[in-house]
Order: C-alpha cells, then sequence, then structure tokens
C-alpha cells in the first residue's frame, strides 16, 4: 500500500475520526490479533473541509441494517445494486432494501449523500428527537478573593457573555462567608437571596428558600412583590403540582422549574445589562475576618445551591456550573482546612498517614454532588451525571484550593479543570474562552 493512504493526520482532518485501527480485519484469526480494541473517537462539531461531509447536518433518520444483532448505517462503503435497489452491509453482509423514497430518486448519478464516496463522515439531525432548547451556564463567584482580583475575573466573565449565544440561559451565586443567588428577572434594582454557608442545601430546600416551590403563600408573596398563584391549581399550572403538566420537552416546565427560569436563569439576551451591572458592583465579602483565621469561603455550599438550582429547572438538559474560586473552603460542607491560622493546610505526608480529618468527608461530600441519588418527592435532586450537567472548576490562587477533593465531581461530570496564579493570567482568559 502506498505510503501516502497512511497518513494518519490527513485521514483525522477529513473525517473528524482518529481510529486505533486504519485496516478491517478479514478473518475471525485477524480479528484475534489485534493488539488493541477497535474503536474509534469521535469529534462532534468538527469543521470538516466542504468537500469532505455534507455542508449541513442530514435531517432525516439514518437507513440502518435490518439485521437485529448490526444495524449498520448505510455509508459509502457499501455495495448497492441500483437495478433492485438493494445494498449490502459492509459488516454483516446482508442485502437490505432501500426506502421507497430512496428507490424512486436514485441512481448511479444521483446519489443519496450518504453514498457519495467523498463523505465518509456525515452528521444527522435526528427528526425523532425532540429539541431539548438552549444551554444554561451558572457562574458561581468567589467574593473572598481580593479586589484586583474580583475586577479580573467580572472583566473576564463579561467577555464570555458576549460569546454567548442570545438563546442560552445564563444564573449567577456569588458566595463568601454566605451565599447570594441573584435573581436576575428583578427590574428596578439588584436583588439577590442570601442562604447560610454553613450547611448543604438540596435542591427541594433550594427552591422553598428562594421562593419557587413549597413554603408559605404568604412568604412567597412577600418575596416576589407579587401575590403567588393559587396552590390548588390544576396539574401543569403554575400554581398546580410541582413538575406535572404537559410541558413539551426544551420548555419551560410547570412548578419550580418555570418559576426559577422565570427569575434565576434568564437568556442573555435579557438578562445581559443586569449581569453585567452585578459584576461591575461585585466587592469583596463584607464580613470581617480575624487576624488569627482565614476568610470563611463556603465554597461546597454555593456549589450545592448551583446544581440545585439547575436541577430544579432543567433536570434533563444540557447546564454548566462554572465555579471560579480564589482559596480553599474553610466554612461548610467541603470544607478542607480549619479557619484557625495555627492549623496548617493538609500537606502529601497527612494525606499518606492518614491523619487529616477533613479530607474524607469533603472527598464524601463533592462525590455526593456528582451521584446525588434521586429523592422521594419529584422536586428532589437527580444525579448530576445523569442530568447532564457539567461542574467545571476554575482556581487561580498562590495556595492551594481543594482540586484533590473536588476532583471525582469535576471527572464524574466531565468538567474542566483550570489552575492558575491570578484571574488576570493569559492561562485563565483564554481558557474560558474556550469553554
Amino acid at each position: 500500500m502506498q505510503e501516502s493512504s497512511w497518513d494518519v493526520a490527513s485521514s483525522e482532518e477529513t473525517s473528524g475520526t482518529r481510529l486505533s485501527f486504519h485496516c478491517w480485519p478479514s478473518s475471525r484469526l485477524e480479528a484475534t490479533r489485534c493488539v488493541a480494541p477497535i474503536g474509534a473517537l469521535y469529534t462532534p462539531l468538527k469543521k470538516l473541509p466542504p468537500n469532505c461531509a455534507p455542508p449541513t447536518a442530514l435531517q432525516y433518520d439514518p437507513v440502518r441494517c435490518s439485521t437485529a444483532t448490526c444495524h449498520a448505517v448505510l455509508n459509502p462503503y457499501c455495495q448497492v445494486d441500483f437495478r433492485s435497489k438493494l445494498w449490502v452491509c459492509p459488516f454483516c453482509l446482508t442485502r437490505n432494501h432501500f426506502p421507497p423514497h430512496y428507490a424512486e430518486n436514485m441512481s448511479e448519478t444521483n446519489l443519496p449523500a450518504e453514498l457519495i464516496p467523498q463523505y465518509a463522515t456525515c452528521e444527522y439531525e435526528l427528526p425523532s428527537v425532540p429539541n431539548m432548547g438552549p444551554p444554561a451556564f451558572v457562574f458561581v463567584v468567589d467574593t473572598c478573593s481580593h479586589a484586583e482580583e474580583l475586577a479580573e475575573l467580572a472583566d473576564s466573565l463579561q467577555q464570555a457573555l458576549n460569546l454567548l449565544p442570545e438563546d442560552s440561559l445564563v444564573g449567577l451565586v456569588t458566595f463568601g462567608t454566605n451565599v447570594q443567588v441573584h435573581e436576575l428577572g428583578f427590574e428596578g434594582i439588584p436583588k439577590a437571596y442570601v442562604l447560610r454557608g454553613n450547611k448543604e442545601y438540596t435542591p427541594n430546600r433550594v427552591g422553598e428558600l428562594l421562593g419557587c416551590v413549597g413554603g408559605n403563600p404568604g412568604v412567597r408573596q412577600q418575596q416576589n412583590g407579587a401575590p403567588p398563584p393559587p396552590p390548588g391549581g390544576p396539574p401543569g399550572a403554575p400554581g398546580g403540582a410541582p413538575g406535572v403538566g404537559g410541558a413539551a420537552p426544551g420548555q419551560p416546565t410547570a412548578g419550580p422549574g418555570a418559576n426559577v427560569l422565570q427569575r434565576f436563569l434568564l437568556p442573555v439576551s435579557e438578562c445581559s445589562l443586569t449581569l453585567e451591572s452585578i459584576l461591575e458592583d461585585v466587592r469583596k465579602d463584607p464580613w470581617p475576618v480575624p487576624s488569627d483565621k482565614r476568610v470563611a469561603r463556603c465554597t461546597g455550599c454555593a456549589l450545592s445551591v448551583a446544581t440545585g438550582l439547575i436541577d430544579l429547572a432543567i433536570p434533563r438538559r444540557g447546564a454548566r456550573v462554572m465555579l471560579f474560586t480564589g482559596g480553599p473552603c474553610t466554612s461548610g460542607p467541603g470544607q478542607i482546612v480549619s479557619r484557625l491560622k495555627t492549623e496548617d493546610m493538609r500537606s502529601h505526608a497527612d494525606l499518606a498517614k492518614g491523619i487529616e480529618t477533613l479530607h474524607k468527608p469533603a472527598c464524601e461530600f463533592y462525590a455526593s454532588l456528582a451521584h446525588r441519588k434521586k429523592g422521594k418527592t419529584a422536586a428532589a435532586a437527580t444525579a448530576a451525571t445523569a442530568a447532564a450537567h457539567v461542574v467545571d472548576v476554575f482556581a487561580c490562587s498562590l495556595d492551594q484550593v481543594g482540586m484533590l477533593e473536588m476532583r471525582e465531581l469535576v471527572e464524574a461530570t466531565g468538567g474542566l479543570m483550570v489552575l492558575g496564579d491570578s484571574f488576570g493570567q493569559s492561562v485563565f482568559k483564554e481558557s474560558l474562552r474556550r469553554v
């Protein structure tokens, strides 16, 4: 075989795939001699050359092999009988009939996109899969950092907002000694709900404290500034049973989810000005810090509130919780070091000897956020991994921030971990833009 045919880099550029083997075994004996299993890594949304793939995604279901154990997709490597309108699967060698709309219009000079030889890669948009709606981003910002760091972070977040699609949903949670959930849908003045930072919150509890589910109707009226909907409304109505109703997939569901989407998670086109003004006014945590203690930073509590917020609003839609922290968690769940400066942060020797008392509880807490079990009620949480929710950690600090404890949360949800010295560094800014 010619050497040019084994140019792996050019093959990846034209197909968007990386194969473990570029030659298919022709017999069972050759297959058993393969050292590594046959597989492929595919890069979704990769920009392919115009002569190597259809210009747009194919707006119909693919034609599949009729064998129950195969179901291979029609591709340029299939043998086609234009007279009898049959195609032979290259995997199981089964002869399959073309659908009627293929057979009527297909000829040797008029081929469907999936049979054109140079189109080895095709992407489909399946009409049977409903539109799940725009993605959501929840920014979780640490306000215990210095004023210069907060200004750099606010500037980077404002630039990131301009890169998001206009229909993307955005929310903001800031934390220090306590957690502030900002209501972006409140007009007039900035409004935020303050939650204590020394405890963990389930999604149902977050909904109650934010006035989205349960609680006293009188309290909800005082919080929202408007009379609440009648609690005995029909299922699917704003005041009906939470999480019940016939909303279309990808649309705001009735109950607490719709309330969150109207107040705390809004499209960028509707809340960009409000969010930018809040970011410009972000100040360092005002709680006093004694000279012999570390600043109170409730990172774990803020993550539980942010994940609970998106669990309520979009339980089965893509979303990212993006944590921006400038130091270790010193308060509440997920704490990795005491506030007393006389107690040093855990070292490699402490972890090896097993004498660090805060390490294991912190690991278990962050793991529970990734693998949170579904509760007894409909408003309780689902696991972040099953809900397609991703947790990213951007840590910019000269000290440790607890990445070891948060590792399972990030890895289990498919998130990113970015370490830097300062929010003004190019490493952080470029990483945020690429995400």
